[in-house]
């Protein structure tokens, strides 16, 4: 855990001694189904699903921090890094990594001391290069590939190699009314565990509010097209309600503090 806090911390401080402009945004859902950032994953249960960012120019730090609501346990907590390779024109790519990934599975115990259930934390890393090409301020086409791999096997049940590749469009406040924009983010994306025939699957996440508003109302939608060697829900989906926001820092050269810039 000390190490986690460590990692979690060391950019901050890094960004702090350097001068320029920071952004720190984030997103707090609160759901009905906790659906993970692979769809075909889901708690199954009430939770809170939060990501943050924090960055200066091409390099960001974005924790994902997800909590089942009962009991109010912890579910997973990655820490994403992000480096912006190229940034401009309509040809994006950017490099990002997970280190540590956490996620806490239910496993069953036989100890008069403990109770019939624990959570055991599944620690791993990401490697994650994407690519992107923009339309325009509206519309965003991606291709990302993800490599995961155990940091520490703690038992035979956990997974030694995960591969997933996600095709994915971002379509950005389409106005209903002057007031009322929808978002919609369509995925096709595939998963291979180990040496299991690969499931191709679709998703798409929704999301409607009022412009200049903090609030808004989501929902997350997936359906297999083919399973492969994998299992899960022939239809999984979740409704939440959001909390957005996205904050301007500035680092000045007088008292080398951060001042508040509004967007």
């Amino acid at each position: 855990m000390k190490k986690i806090v460590f990692l979690f911390l060391l950019p901050f401080f890094c960004l702090s001694q350097t001068k320029g402009e920071y952004f720190f945004k984030g997103n707090i859902n609160l759901n009905n189904n906790g659906i993970d950032w692979v769809p075909l994953f889901s708690r199954g249960e009430p939770s809170l699903v939060a990501n943050f960012s924090l960055g200066k120019d091409r390099f960001s730090i974005n924790p994902l921090i997800r909590y089942e609501l009962e009991g109010f346990q912890p579910w997973g907590f990655d820490i994403w890094w992000n480096y912006k390779i190229k940034q401009k024109g309509k040809f994006i790519f950017d490099i990002g990594a997970v280190f540590p990934g956490v996620i806490n599975q239910r496993i069953s115990v036989i100890d008069k001391n403990l109770p019939n259930t624990i959570l055991q934390p599944w620690v791993t890393a990401i490697i994650n290069p994407n690519f992107s090409y923009v339309f325009n301020q509206s519309f965003t086409l991606s291709l990302s590939y993800y490599e995961e791999r155990p940091l520490k096997i703690v038992n035979k049940a956990q997974i030694e190699s995960n591969r997933v590749v996600i095709l994915a469009a971002s379509i950005r406040q389409i106005l209903i009314t002057d007031k009322i924009y929808l978002s919609w983010s369509p995925i096709v994306y595939s998963v291979q565990i180990e040496d299991t025939k690969a499931g191709i699957f679709s998703a798409q996440t929704i999301n409607i509010g009022l412009l200049n508003f903090p609030f808004s109302i989501s929902s997350v939608m997936n359906k297999p097209l083919n399973f492969g060697g994998l299992t899960g829900k022939r239809f999984d989906w979740n409704i939440g309600l959001n909390y957005s926001f996205d904050l301007k820092f500035v680092k000045t050269n007088k008292n080398k503090s951060l001042a508040y810039s509004p967007k």
